[in-house]
């Protein structure tokens, strides 16, 4: 198995800051992503991935089908983070007709294998943290073990885990642990929740060269999606239902801001999905072709969120149907209190933690001499560890949508 990490391009429509702030958050969103373990039957190998186009290959039944989930996953960050070290990912065929694949965040060991013959390096895999001289991991973050089958079966294999008892299970099979002597961590990775459900979770996709979409479904199916291009940036909110690898919802309104406006309009979204992978579908309206997507799940979704540390004051750009592009600034308060103001206008509301996932529940109130007076919208909010602040709702008639988007 090969694969190459890509980077896909960025649109930035032409009218305004406020979509440079958008697609920062939706860049921060894709932070973090899953890590999903195989198992080779005839061979007795594991081999983790986080790369979407191999999990796609492999769930589809490559190589004959040979690789099967464990049902273990652990998340990794997919972009530099604060403290965290890049993973080189190496591959040999030296033990044929097996071959292996290594992994290490650990520069000395990068080096050495970069040196030898009977290893190839292919990618920087995705980035890890290590932990300190005791073996202990930052808050936050889960210990992940790495285990050596000790050339067992004529060739090296490695397992990488968070579960303790596997750990253990595996060191009784003869397998050693290659971490700190205390703990047994190898290195750390992020926190997760627990995992979500059909098409539940944080979704982004690139649409050829100048258009992006990014969305949020709920666990009540409940979705917020938002479509870049150089022209216009677009909220399509509705409730889905799904089942059985397809989703539908026929009661999507499209709410586009524009430089000569806003408009809400009836739409359309369907597709399938294979659940924490992959979210493929179209959507419809009557005033444009139809928008089709394949969007890769991102796993930074399953950490919960923490108002204290979103807590801050976020200097940005507002957009509804009385705010086109408007510079505006908002308080997200430890208590969830919500605060602001935009040219003319006030923004009051609260926000609390949506579950056990990395979502807030918001309700803002504007008013004043701009925004339409006592307008009241609710949808949700997101935050990242570098400084951005989202947030998208929608009015009870559902013909206007508030949307805010800053930085500390």
């Amino acid at each position: 198995m090969h694969s190459r990490p890509c980077k896909r391009p960025c649109a930035f429509p032409a009218w305004g800051f406020a979509f440079v702030l958008l697609l920062a958050i939706s860049n921060a969103l894709a932070q973090t992503q899953s890590a999903v373990e195989y198992y080779y039957a005839a061979w007795d190998y594991y081999f983790v991935t986080s790369f979407p186009d191999e999990i796609v290959l492999l769930d589809g039944g490559a190589f004959g089908g040979v690789w099967k989930r464990t049902g273990q996953t652990f998340n990794v960050w997919a972009q530099p983070a604060t403290g965290t070290l890049p993973t080189c990912r190496f591959f040999s065929t030296s033990f044929a007709p097996k071959s292996s694949h290594f992994y290490t965040p650990y520069a000395n060991e990068c080096a050495s294998l970069e040196t030898n013959p009977n290893w190839q390096y292919e990618a920087i895999a995705f980035y890890l943290q290590v932990p300190d001289n005791d073996g202990n991991c930052p808050a936050g973050t889960t210990i992940l073990f790495r285990l050596y089958n000790n050339g067992m079966g004529g060739a090296p294999n490695h397992r990488f885990t968070t579960d303790a008892s596997t750990f253990n299970q595996m060191r009784a099979a003869g397998w050693t642990f290659e971490g700190n002597g205390q703990t047994g961590a190898f290195a750390c990775v992020p926190s997760s929740a627990a995992p979500p459900k059909a098409i539940e979770g944080f979704w982004s996709a690139q649409i050829g060269t100048s258009s992006e979409i990014d969305g949020i479904v709920l666990n009540d199916g409940k979705f917020y999606f938002l479509y870049f291009t150089d022209v216009t940036f677009d909220l399509i909110q509705g409730t889905a239902t799904a089942a059985n690898g397809q989703f539908v919802a026929s009661d999507a309104i499209d709410f586009s801001f524009g430089p000569f406006g806003s408009a809400a309009r009836s739409a359309t979204f369907s597709g399938t999905y294979v659940p924490q992978v992959s979210l493929t579908g179209a959507i419809t309206t009557p005033l444009f072709r139809t928008l089709s997507f394949s969007a890769s799940y991102d796993s930074s979704f399953e950490q919960a969120a923490n108002l204290s540390a979103g807590a801050g004051i976020y200097s940005g750009y507002a957009l509804s149907s009385s705010l086109l592009d408007e510079k505006s600034a908002l308080t997200l308060g430890a208590d969830g209190a919500v605060s602001g103001s935009a040219v003319g206008c006030s923004i009051t509301g609260t926000a609390t933690p949506h579950g056990n996932v990395n979502v807030l529940d918001i309700s803002v109130t504007l008013g004043g001499t701009t925004c339409l007076q006592s307008s009241a919208y609710v949808g949700i909010a997101g935050y990242d560890d570098t400084g951005v602040l989202l947030v998208f709702t929608v009015n009870s008639a559902r013909t206007d949508a508030f949307v805010f988007a800053g930085s500390r």
